[in-house]
């Protein structure tokens, strides 16, 4: 979806170029509307390289499920981040994975439909993509992960 914007916004601008071009007399404001889609381009966060895997963590430190995301095709164990309570929604809880701040977001029920980066706009969609109810299991002192998907 960012690049149909980005590839739209490419072509609003070469419409306008054309259109100034091919005006005689038009008013020189091409230059004040590609600064503000330069703007509004910088504005939005990076699209993540990765995908997110999201799911439960069963009975942490607190004996409660928590709701956890990692980076889908990495090991989420122990590299899961602990979002809310599974009580709670997982939406709107900010996190960091590898570098990027992110959001799960677009919630129906508990599940995500999106990720949003920190600007607030989509970044990912989000689904169960063959993954809900595969068990993640985790050795040690960690505790096992149920997936329910992953965004990219």
């Amino acid at each position: 979806m960012y690049f149909t914007k980005n590839a739209l916004v490419a072509l609003a601008l070469a419409a306008a170029r054309l259109a100034v071009a091919t005006t005689p007399g038009a008013p020189p404001v091409l230059a004040e509307v590609e600064a503000e889609v330069e703007a509004e381009i910088h504005a939005r966060a990076p699209i993540p390289s990765f995908k997110v895997g999201w799911g439960q963590e069963l009975q942490n430190h607190d004996q409660a499920n928590h709701w956890v995301v990692w980076v889908e095709g990495e090991s989420a164990c122990p590299a899961a981040i602990e979002l809310a309570k599974l009580v709670d929604s997982p939406c709107g809880q900010s996190f960091n994975l590898k570098g990027q701040q992110l959001s799960l977001a677009d919630c129906s029920g508990n599940e995500p439909r999106s990720v949003h980066g920190s600007g607030g706009s989509k970044v990912l969609t989000c689904g169960s993509n063959g993954k809900n109810g595969r068990k993640i299991t985790c050795h040690g002192n960690q505790h096992d992960i149920v997936q329910h998907g992953y965004c990219q």
